[in-house]
């Protein structure tokens, strides 16, 4: 297994190459990506990788664990070891994205302007379970790919680290009329409420 500082030496060689990864054929850029995920589970395979950014500003390099706790640690280790280097910025997690968007994953698309969720509690601790409200019953028939899909989905909204460590239950449902009067919230509310919760259950 590698260190992080031989990941970071390749990468330091290497790095011009993506860069350009929007801009070249799609037979150099899959050879691009297969190399770099190789390099990076030499390291850690339980861990992988988005680069993107936007055009002018610095390309932005993201470790990501899929939101696996047990993995948290071995990100954490390569970004706290990254190098200085010219055009580039290296972040640890998914970080949360503002505004509304949609998530496919095959058949399955989920746009977030029609998805709602309700708090749960519970009665031996301060953990917070969510409930998410979708309006076609539909989608909740194939529950596993469902469940798939909202993971991805609670990732971009709140950030990986959040959605792994502030979220203990997922849970879905059909979506009733009139949501904001059976108490449910838009999901792009779940981030300020999460900030609501934690900083009522450390009081």
């Amino acid at each position: 297994m590698d260190t992080a500082s031989q990941f970071w030496k390749w990468f330091v060689e290497n790095n011009k190459a993506y860069t350009f990864l929007d801009s070249v054929e799609n037979e150099t850029k899959e050879r691009l990506i297969n190399d770099f995920l190789l390099r990076l589970h030499q390291f850690c395979d339980r861990i992988y990788f988005e680069i993107g950014g936007l055009p002018g500003e610095d390309v932005e390099l993201i470790i990501t664990a899929e939101g696996d706790k047990k993995y948290f640690h071995k990100v954490e280790e390569l970004i706290n070891s990254a190098p200085k280097l010219p055009g580039w910025t290296f972040i640890a997690f998914k970080p949360p994205m503002e505004g509304h968007f949609k998530s496919q994953w095959g058949e399955l698309e989920l746009n977030t302007e029609d998805l709602w969720f309700l708090p749960l509690t519970n009665k031996i601790n301060a953990d917070l379970g969510i409930r998410i409200y979708l309006r076609n019953y539909d989608l909740i028939e194939n529950k596993k790919l469902l469940m798939q899909v909202l993971y991805k989905m609670l990732d971009t909204i709140v950030g990986e680290r959040s959605s792994a460590s502030d979220i203990s239950y997922v849970d879905a449902g059909l979506q009733p009329d009139e949501p904001e009067k059976r108490g449910m919230h838009p999901i792009l509310k779940l981030p300020a409420f999460i900030k609501w919760h934690k900083s009522k259950t450390t009081i």
